[in-house]
């Protein structure tokens, strides 16, 4: 085992940046063999010694350290912690800061509890039923096309290529998880006054999809999730109408505002990258990330800026405004993985309920605690249910349910 003074000297070249690859492996395989916490403990005595030279880790450098650490340890990405809320502030933030950054390591999806040692890991799941079986698959690009004749295109199942052609736009699928929207000059032109035809595209439960408008602007829908939209946008505004959650990549056009209407509010762009979850019954948010845009909710209007969320809390209609949002965890699932941050039992099943398209069944009373973690969207539900586990989640999968345990 390490001692103080090596520990001490490894993790000041790891938070300097100058660490050697072998060097982050000894440190990612003392934390592998820590089942006692031991090696931990001794890092935050490390961090809170006076010698120690550096400040406490910053969320983004812990990152940052994490992705170095994960680079010489060949393994995916994944980071978790969580602790009792009555635990001391300082030393428990020098416990998951450190640890966090290096337990990355361990294991391609574990959840793990960091906490002081009179609060003990919650212990695996204890129930066992005779019934309980199978695994279930991660989601993928699925969905069906609903053109404006009414008639239904099954997107995972048709062949690339020409789709339709509506008024003068092609549709095509482009790749599987892809349908494009072009305009093809060489059609007949439409007759003055003509009623602009709308498609809508619906993602069901365990998938996602992607379109590009004939405006160019780009779509990445989660799932269970639907979008509503003209084939060619006319007039002096491009408006869709989304159901669930959607990111998007707006092509500017300053002379054509572009808006998404939800049920319980509006967001008007004229070129910008943002997300809209819009979920039944869930928290109404958008996270944006380039640009500007205006959330417009009844009489109240909110302008965001970069790093800005908007929030309508479930059963409450005032809009709150977030200056320093988790960017990162708002487009998480898009960028393939599930992300938590400070997110209870409900939270995390919601999304896993969505996309493994499982039913949650809850035991007994859900446990009030919060979550953090990351964990790839292209594991089985098998490997979902170990990680949850190990954080403390207790639950099993029975078919197509997943039961949660207290």
């Amino acid at each position: 085992m390490l001692n103080e003074a090596q520990l001490k000297d490894l993790l000041d070249k790891a938070l300097a940046g100058k660490a050697s690859e072998a060097e982050l492996r000894s440190l990612a395989d003392a934390l592998k063999e820590d089942e006692d916490f031991v090696v931990t403990d001794q890092i935050a005595a490390v961090l809170g010694s006076q010698s120690t030279q550096h400040v406490l880790p910053s969320q983004q450098r812990v990152a940052q350290l994490a992705d170095q650490i994960l680079s010489a340890d060949k393994l995916a990405a994944y980071t978790a912690s969580a602790a009792p809320r009555q635990a001391p502030l300082i030393a428990l933030w020098k416990k998951i800061a450190i640890a966090a950054a290096i337990l990355a390591v361990v294991a391609t999806i574990s959840f793990y509890f960091l906490q002081q040692k009179k609060h003990p890991q919650t212990p695996p799941i204890t129930h066992t039923e005779s019934n309980i079986r199978g695994d279930v698959n991660p989601g993928n690009n699925k969905a069906r096309l609903i053109l404006a004749d009414g008639s239904v295109v099954d997107l995972d199942s048709v062949a690339k290529g020409l789709l339709s052609l509506q008024g003068r736009t092609q549709i095509s699928k482009c790749t599987d998880g892809q349908v494009s929207y072009l305009a093809d000059d060489n059609a007949p032109k439409e007759i003055a006054g003509a009623a602009v035809l709308y498609n809508k595209i619906d993602v069901p439960r365990g998938g996602q999809y992607q379109l590009i408008l004939s405006d160019g602007t780009q779509v990445w829908l989660n799932a269970a999730s639907s979008l509503r939209y003209p084939v060619a946008f006319k007039g002096n505004e491009r408006v869709v109408e989304l159901e669930g959650e959607g990111y998007f990549e707006v092509a500017k056009d300053a002379a054509r505002p572009f808006s998404v209407r939800t049920t319980r509010a509006d967001v008007q762009v004229l070129g910008t990258h943002f997300n809209v979850c819009s979920y039944a019954g869930e928290d109404w948010k958008t996270t944006l990330l380039e640009g500007r845009v205006a959330v417009k909710q009844q009489a109240v209007q909110a302008l965001l800026k970069p790093g800005n969320q908007a929030i309508l809390v479930n059963n409450n209609e005032k809009l709150n405004l977030v200056s320093e949002a988790d960017v990162s965890e708002a487009i998480a699932w898009k960028e393939g993985y599930f992300q938590y941050n400070d997110a209870t039992i409900p939270a995390i099943m919601q999304q896993v309920s969505r996309w493994y398209d499982v039913d949650i069944v809850y035991k007994d009373t859900v446990s009030k605690r919060t979550f953090n973690g990351k964990i790839k969207r292209a594991t089985r539900l098998s490997g979902i249910v170990k990680a949850l586990k190990e954080g403390g989640i207790n639950c099993a999968i029975d078919a197509n349910r997943l039961l949660v345990y207290p």
